[in-house]
């Protein structure tokens, strides 16, 4: 756990982050499940996000994220 600061604050931001499917349809399944595990953590790692925990289910994603 680390706090970043600013001149005036200090703060550690956490979110809790879902995305589900349309109709909950579950397509989240092999070959698309792995690229989309890829695409987020390419994602994440240009952002200079941090993973605490991830889940990619059949029907949606659950992420816990750390932003600085």
């Amino acid at each position: 756990m680390s706090y970043s600061t600013a001149s005036h604050t200090t703060f550690y931001h956490r979110y809790h982050v879902v995305w589900a499917t349309k109709y909950r349809f579950k397509v989240l399944q092999g070959t698309m499940r792995e690229r989309l595990r890829e695409i987020i953590r390419q994602t994440c790692a240009e952002l200079d996000v941090h993973i605490v925990k991830g889940v990619v289910a059949r029907d949606h994603v659950h992420m816990f994220i750390s932003v600085p």
